[in-house]
C-alpha cells in the first residue's frame, strides 16, 4: 500500500464567511484515516499562505502526537501559520522553487488602553511561542528565530535548509538522490544515511528491507563492515537479476524474430503449393477435354461445357468421357468392312454425318 498523503492547499482554519480554508478538526479526521491504514508514514504536502495561528498550532500538535512518521513537503509557498504543520515533519522537504516565510503574528484590537495592552501581550506571547517552536525544530537560537520573524523573512530552498527549517530539497527529477556511478559499494551505507534526518541508524532501516527480500542474515548487532558486505552482496544479486532479465528479453526478441521468419516462409510455401495445385488441376481439365475432342468423343462446340463440368468434378467427368465411344471415320468403317472386321452396320444417315464432320474439319 502506498504511503498516505494529506494535503493543505488552502488557508489554515475554516472561514464560515467565505466557506474556504481547512480546519484543524477536518485535518485531524484525515490524519486519523491515514493512521487507520496501518501504514507507518504519512506525507503532508503544503502550499498555503497561512491563516489562523491556533488552527496551525493544533495541526502541529496533531502531527507530533501521531503514531505515524511524518514527512512534510513545501511545494509552493508555506507562509505564516502554515509553517507550523510544516515544522512538525520528521523530514521537512522543500521543492527547489518553493519559498518558506515566517513573521510575527497579527490581529485586530479594540477597546481601552487595558484592552490594547492585553492584545499586545497576547501577540508577544504568540510570537515567543512560535520562536520557541522554530528554534526547537531548526536548531537555531530562539533569539535568531525571533529576529527572522520580526523581519518577515522569506527563505528559498537553499536558505531554508541552511537555517535548519527544512531538512532537504526535493529534486524534481530525483536524480540528485542517486549516488555517483563510481561510488564503491562499501560507501553506499554512509551515503544514504547522510540523506536521512539525523540521528538515523541506517542499519535499523536496512534490516527489515533486506530480511523481507531474503538477501541477508544481518542483525542489529552485526558490525558495520558486515552490513556493508551484505549491501554489496544485495547489489551484486540485483545486478545479476538485471543481467538475467536483459538476456531473457534478448532471447525472447530473437525467438520472436525467428518465429516471424518461419511463419512468413510457411505462408509463402503454402501459397505456392496452392497455386501449383490450382495449375495442375487446370492442366488436368484441359488435357481431359482436349483429349475427348481429339478422339471424337465430343465436338469442339462442347469444350466449354465439359471444361466447366471437369473443373467442378474432374473424376466424375473423366468417368463419363471414358465411357463414351470414340467417333469412327467413314474410311475406317469401309476398311473394316473390306477386311471382314465385324462392326456395327453403318447407316446412311450415319455415313452422311461422318462425311459432314470430315468436311467441317477441312474448313
Amino acid at each position: 500500500m502506498a504511503t498516505p498523503t494529506l494535503q493543505i492547499y488552502s488557508a489554515i482554519g475554516f472561514n464560515p464567511a467565505t466557506g474556504a480554508g481547512l480546519s484543524a478538526a477536518e485535518f485531524g479526521a484525515k490524519l486519523a484515516e491515514a493512521e487507520a491504514t496501518g501504514e507507518k508514514r504519512v506525507a503532508v504536502r503544503i502550499n498555503s499562505g497561512g491563516g489562523d495561528w491556533q488552527e496551525g498550532q493544533t495541526m502541529y500538535d496533531l502531527l507530533k502526537a501521531s503514531s505515524l512518521k511524518v514527512d512534510t513537503y513545501c511545494v509552493g509557498l508555506v507562509a505564516s501559520a502554515a509553517t507550523l504543520p510544516f515544522m512538525a515533519g520528521n523530514k521537512r522537504l522543500i521543492s527547489a522553487h518553493a519559498k518558506l516565510m515566517i513573521h510575527n503574528c497579527a490581529s485586530g484590537a479594540a477597546g481601552g488602553i487595558a484592552d490594547l495592552e492585553n492584545a499586545i501581550n497576547q501577540q508577544k506571547a504568540v510570537n515567543a511561542s512560535m520562536a520557541q517552536l522554530y528554534a526547537s525544530a531548526s536548531g537555531q537560537a530562539v533569539e535568531k528565530c525571533a529576529e527572522l520573524m520580526a523581519a518577515t523573512t522569506y527563505m528559498d530552498a537553499e536558505t531554508a535548509v541552511a537555517l535548519g527549517f527544512a531538512t532537504g530539497i526535493v529534486d524534481d527529477d530525483k536524480k540528485g538522490l542517486a549516488p555517483p556511478a563510481d561510488m564503491p559499494t562499501a560507501e553506499l551505507v554512509g551515503y544514504y544515511a547522510a540523506l536521512l534526518p539525523q540521528p538515523t541508524n541506517m542499519k535499523n532501516l536496512l534490516l527489515p528491507i533486506m530480511a523481507a527480500a531474503g538477501l541477508s542474515t544481518i542483525t542489529a548487532a552485526s558490525p558495520d563492515a558486515d552490513v556493508a558486505q551484505a549491501v554489496s552482496a544485495a547489489f551484486t544479486e540485483r545486478d545479476k537479476f538485471k543481467k538475467d532479465a536483459e538476456d531473457a528479453r534478448a532471447a525472447v526478441a530473437d525467438a520472436t524474430t525467428k518465429l516471424t521468419e518461419a511463419e512468413d516462409k510457411l505462408k509463402a510455401f503454402e501459397e505456392q503449393a496452392t497455386a501449383n495445385a490450382a495449375t495442375a488441376a487446370a492442366n488436368a481439365v484441359t488435357a481431359l477435354v482436349d483429349g475427348a475432342i481429339s478422339t471424337g468423343k465430343i465436338t469442339a462446340s462442347l469444350k466449354d461445357t465439359y471444361t466447366t463440368l471437369a473443373t467442378a468434378d474432374l473424376a466424375s467427368t473423366k468417368a463419363i468421357l471414358d465411357a463414351m465411344p470414340a467417333r469412327q471415320s467413314l474410311t475406317t468403317v469401309i476398311e473394316a468392312h473390306a477386311d471382314g472386321t465385324k462392326l456395327a452396320p453403318l447407316s446412311a444417315a450415319g455415313a452422311m454425318l461422318e462425311v459432314q464432320a470430315n468436311l467441317n474439319k477441312g474448313k
